[in-house]
């Protein structure tokens, strides 16, 4: 969303700065890498522990370096950061506010911190109405936060090269894919439970998901109980993503939780079917029977049931993805995400916000 940020912005004359924090546990060369392949400013800030005034110190200094006019931070770290950074200065600050998972107990701090921070914010930016709502019940006050939704490049999904095609499936072999953290929230256990049921019905499919995190393992070992593990392919992170996308038959978003998924506007860019779920601001992307199909999360056998209504109907394949490529690309490129968030810069910095101009964007 950073980069999409970004990218619009510089398509609009802005300029920005993009602020990836570097640690021992957490490194930034893979997302800095990124952020230089599309073309972005990038600065890599030092951080050796959970609070580094090092790095609150570098952070400042960048800000006085580069003339930089306002500060936007996304997620619990680059929020408290930012506000230290910025404390005294004659500087705007803003944050994004993706979502709030709390599915740990160091989460539930985090997310705790983070809400202390927030409160001190020139605005909050929150993805969808369920998280503005979660945020002015925090405590942060209401004439502060607003919705602007997620805007993804669709500029990307213009020429695809199916890439998985060559790497896994089989001649006739439909491949039904998946993208996203492999984390409790993205609910991939539910659509590993899925897959039985339809490969009773479509034996020559292939599941394929992409993504990285902690629970790997464990739907490793899932896939594996199932006896489902020679036609579930868990393929990490990847550089080539639109292609990835134009891979797969149909894109399954089997969350239980979620803000505005970059990875469901991704797939609808790409034409792909969907089956997503019910969640958050899903059903804002997605109409069922419309731009795709919805069904209820942690219910297998209502996955199951969507994948292969989808998989047995070339024709509803066809008008699903004309229809989600169509709503994606009208209302939800990262040029109107950037738009709406300029006119709430402008909004902050009346008189000395610029052409071009600087923001710094955290991790």
């Amino acid at each position: 969303m950073v980069a999409n940020l970004s990218r619009g912005l510089a398509r609009m004359g802005y300029g920005s700065l993009v602020g990836v924090f570097d640690n021992g546990h957490v490194k930034a060369s893979s997302v800095a890498s990124y952020m230089r392949e599309q073309q972005l400013d990038v600065v890599e800030i030092q951080c050796k522990g959970r609070i580094d005034w090092t790095a609150v110190r570098e952070i400042r200094d960048c800000i006085r370096r580069h003339d930089i006019g306002l500060v936007h931070s996304h997620g619990y770290k680059a929020d408290i950061y930012a506000y230290f950074a910025t404390r005294k200065m004659q500087c705007p600050v803003v944050a994004t506010s993706h979502l709030w998972t709390r599915r740990t107990s160091a989460l539930r701090l985090y997310a705790h911190l983070d809400q202390l921070v927030l409160r001190r914010f020139n605005y909050v930016i929150a993805v969808s109405e369920a998280i503005k709502k979660e945020t002015i019940a925090a405590g942060v006050a209401e004439d502060r936060v607003c919705v602007i939704d997620n805007g993804i490049d669709v500029t990307s999904f213009r020429t695809l090269v199916p890439s998985l095609r060559g790497e896994f499936a089989r001649e006739g072999m439909q491949i039904v894919g998946a993208v996203g953290r492999l984390v409790e929230q993205k609910g991939f256990e539910f659509l590993l439970k899925s897959v039985p049921g339809v490969l009773e019905r479509f034996p020559n499919t292939l599941f394929v998901v992409a993504g990285e995190g902690s629970e790997r393992a464990k739907l490793e070992a899932l896939a594996a109980k199932l006896k489902v593990d020679a036609q579930v392919r868990f393929i990490g992170a990847r550089s080539d993503m639109p292609n990835v996308y134009a891979s797969f038959d149909m894109f399954v978003l089997p969350s239980i939780d979620e803000g505005m998924p970059i990875a469901l506007m991704e797939a609808m860019a790409a034409a792909r079917p969907i089956v997503a779920t019910r969640v958050a601001a899903v059903p804002k992307l997605i109409t069922d029977g419309d731009t795709g199909i919805l069904v209820a999360p942690r219910d297998p056998r209502a996955l199951t049931q969507a994948i292969c209504q989808v998989l047995a109907s070339p024709m509803l394949r066809e008008r699903l993805s004309r229809a989600a490529r169509k709503r994606v690309q009208e209302h939800f490129s990262s040029e109107m995400m950037a738009a709406r968030y300029v006119a709430l810069y402008h909004e902050l910095r009346p008189t000395s916000f610029r052409v071009p101009e600087s923001s710094l964007c955290g991790n």
